[in-house]
């Protein structure tokens, strides 16, 4: 009798979460989602067969410019037509901000400083955020031009005919030489080889990182965690990371007092160490 009553109970539960979470209803149109995993596997996101741009597109020949897209238990509304996109900013106070990206990124990255709030937020922010003004990037202009030049010399080598289907993943590589330089005036070598063939231990354990924040953002959060903590390859992704950045900070200790306080103006891993503090209970 009591098997009989967990079995019914536990239906009963799927019936309320299919219907709550999982059931398409009112005037938007969208495609009837899976259970749990919502429309991933239909768009094909959660395997990776199509990138978000190709899916949007799709489901915007199909249901028009607003519809309903489901990525696990969380529905989304879907907008493409410019001018409700524009309404919208212009009225956010009508709209509620939704805080999906920031649950995302707290299972990947909970330590980054989008993740935090009050007075952690501020402290970080404080430090980063000036490095970022127009006057911090013009200073580091020759390390942005010079790795734009990078990237044109390799296509110039490249034949005529040949057609580059992969340049959103070399702008990519492009940005990440630029931020490596500006950031810990570390070369990451992005240009100088595929990033796929990049031997670069750093940037090996980066890409792998940015792979599965593909992954994360569009699977269920049980499945995210799931993954994570039971992925041995992200665990040495993230230690190696982890190590680089600590030496980072070592090298950056053993330079004078003058150095780190001109650098600082231009460099995120100066500014950082300068802002340590000595005393564990403020630094905290």
């Amino acid at each position: 009798m009591f098997v009989f009553l967990v079995i019914f109970f536990a239906i009963l539960w799927l019936i309320y979460i299919k219907l709550k979470y999982f059931t398409l209803r009112g005037p938007v149109p969208g495609q009837p989602p899976h259970f749990f995993f919502g429309n991933l596997i239909q768009s094909g996101l959660l395997v990776g067969s199509k990138p978000i741009s190709d899916v949007y597109i799709s489901y915007k020949e199909r249901f028009g410019d607003i519809y309903l897209f489901w990525v696990g238990f969380i529905r989304y509304t879907i907008v493409h037509n410019i001018d409700d996109v524009q309404y919208i900013f212009n009225n956010r106070n009508k709209y509620d901000q939704g805080s999906i990206f920031l649950e995302k990124v707290s299972i990947l990255v909970p330590d980054s400083i989008i993740c935090n709030i009050g007075a952690k937020f501020k402290r970080h922010g404080a430090i980063t955020m000036p490095l970022f003004r127009r006057n911090k990037i013009l200073s580091n202009m020759n390390i942005i031009i010079d790795g734009t030049d990078k990237l044109l010399d390799r296509w110039r080598t490249q034949s005529s005919e040949h057609v580059h289907t992969d340049i959103v993943e070399q702008c990519q590589n492009l940005l990440l030489e630029v931020f490596g330089m500006i950031a810990f005036d570390y070369d990451l070598e992005t240009i100088n080889e595929n990033l796929s063939e990049n031997k670069n231990e750093l940037t090996e354990a980066l890409k792998y990182i940015m792979d599965a924040f593909r992954f994360i953002i569009y699977a269920p959060s049980i499945i995210s965690t799931t993954y994570l903590k039971c992925n041995p390859r992200y665990q040495r992704a993230r230690a190696t990371i982890e190590r680089y950045l600590n030496n980072m900070v070592e090298q950056e200790l053993t330079e004078s007092l003058d150095s780190r306080t001109e650098r600082k103006k231009i460099s995120l891993i100066a500014s950082l160490v300068s802002s340590l503090q000595t005393d564990e209970k403020a630094e905290a």
